[in-house]
């Protein structure tokens, strides 16, 4: 039986795929590793852990915003799916705008990105709607997805103090609730970025293919 090169380049894609994933859901386990047994700062607000998380939120939103860039149609929602991002990156630079200006100021920034987003996108609900089908349509959503269930379901329940409390007993340590807890956190921006990455690529690709002016939402 005979395979076609078409069929070859899936294949090898799927391939490299798992390969990306495995060294992604590593990543975290070297850097929180790195935080507790070489730099052995308990994970806290300055761990490399920490400044990790803030790099691929950063990215992540860069990688949205430039798909709004190249896609105006899909543009108000694309601002609601920026700034939820935005929001997050905010909130994990709490330490910086406490330091800067005041202890839970980070609220008033975090607020004025979502409320942003939010009055531009329903400016034009149909417009936003439109967006939000094709976000949603696209092959690299569901990896998304995934990466989000991780971060806000996921890790939260998984990293409960009262679940490790009860579990270790008189052995149990804080640490080591907060490694499980900002590990998988980590995994999950990591996924995040790596789904966001590939949507970008995707709608860059597929505008280099199309005819002049031509700028659908989805791929």
């Amino acid at each position: 039986m005979s395979y076609s090169p078409n069929r070859n380049k899936v294949i090898l894609q799927s391939i490299v795929q798992f390969f990306v994933l495995a060294v992604l859901v590593s990543l975290p386990i070297l850097i929180v590793r790195t935080d507790v047994l070489i730099l052995k700062n308990g994970l806290s607000e300055r761990s490399l852990t920490e400044y990790s998380e803030q790099i691929l939120l950063a990215a992540t939103v860069c990688c949205h915003l430039v798909v709004a860039y190249c896609q105006p149609a899909c543009r108000r929602f694309l601002a609601l799916v920026s700034g939820f991002f935005s929001v997050l990156l905010i909130r994990e630079l709490d330490l910086f705008f406490d330091e800067a200006v005041a202890h839970g100021f980070w609220v008033y920034p975090a607020t004025f990105v979502a409320a942003s987003a939010l009055i531009y996108a329903l400016s034009n609900r149909e417009a936003t709607m439109k967006g939000f089908n094709a976000f949603v349509s696209n092959r690299e959503f569901p990896l998304l997805s995934f990466g989000l269930v991780l971060l806000l379901v996921f890790s939260r329940l998984f990293g409960m103090g009262s679940l490790w409390q009860d579990t270790l007993g008189d052995g149990y340590v804080r640490v080591v609730k907060n490694m499980v807890e900002e590990g998988t956190e980590l995994m999950a921006y990591f996924i995040i970025l790596y789904s966001s990455a590939r949507y970008a690529f995707s709608i860059r690709r597929a505008q280099r293919e199309l005819p002049q002016g031509a700028r659908p939402c989805e791929q």
